[in-house]
């Protein structure tokens, strides 16, 4: 009986700890006549960034590339003031076969004194860009490791969290790469891009989640609490 009870009493710790975090999360699920308005251009303009069905999804025209250089990302940012939370859901196409980079997900990190100090990012690449295999990129002050751990033709759920030290990357839940040299406290930005290497592309985003979560105890509790995010789909 006393295991049991313990049992309970941890299920409704894990329940409280995650109600009281996403009570302090900002969720943006892209439904029809949502505002845009506080996205800014990043670089270059996708061609188009619209809400559609339910969802955010941003255009890239290849007949807008130029060079191949840092004017061919193609991109819209938002302020995250500040959060050290940050996640969204990207549809990586099985139609995403060239050996090109496609789209992503980054982060602006920030230090104690407020300076930039990371730019972490999670992107879909095709075989032979970076990496021999095709899947999703790990940008840590270089292309440092790629995932297999995501799904063809599904949205999937790209996460950053700034560890005080760094940032903890993770892909459908699972921490995929983490670094600790940094300093990141947190993100002031993030941005939503895809590389125009002169092939015509969309880009589906959904539940787009950010705020300031617990450490470090919690954080697991939390985890467990948000994944009903990753599976909410409109269509």
């Amino acid at each position: 009986m006393l295991g049991k009870s313990i049992t309970k009493c941890s299920m409704l710790a894990a329940i409280l700890v995650s109600m009281n975090v996403q009570a302090s999360l900002v969720t943006l699920t892209f439904d029809n006549g949502d505002s845009l308005g506080d996205w800014s251009q990043d670089r270059t303009a996708p061609a188009g960034f619209t809400i559609v069905d339910n969802e955010l999804v941003m255009s890239i025209d290849g007949s807008q590339a130029t060079d191949g250089g840092f004017n061919d990302t193609h991109g819209m940012k938002l302020s995250v003031d500040g959060a050290n939370y940050v996640a969204i859901d990207m549809f990586v196409s099985a139609d995403w076969t060239n050996s090109e980079r496609y789209a992503g997900f980054w982060g602006v990190g920030r230090d104690i004194s407020d300076s930039i100090s990371s730019y972490p990012i999670l992107e879909f690449q095709g075989a032979g860009v970076n990496f021999p295999s095709a899947g999703i990129a790990i940008w840590d002050n270089m292309w440092a490791e790629i995932s297999d751990l995501f799904t063809l033709d599904a949205f999937n759920r790209f996460a950053l969290r700034a560890n005080g030290m760094g940032v903890d990357y993770f892909l459908n839940g699972t921490k995929i790469y983490s670094e600790t040299s940094s300093m990141t406290v947190g993100f002031s930005d993030i941005i939503l891009n895809a590389k125009n290497d002169g092939n015509s592309f969309e880009v589906r985003y959904d539940n787009l989640t950010y705020g300031k979560v617990p450490e470090p105890a919690a954080w697991a509790l939390m985890l467990t609490g948000l994944a009903w995010l990753g599976l909410r789909k409109k269509r």
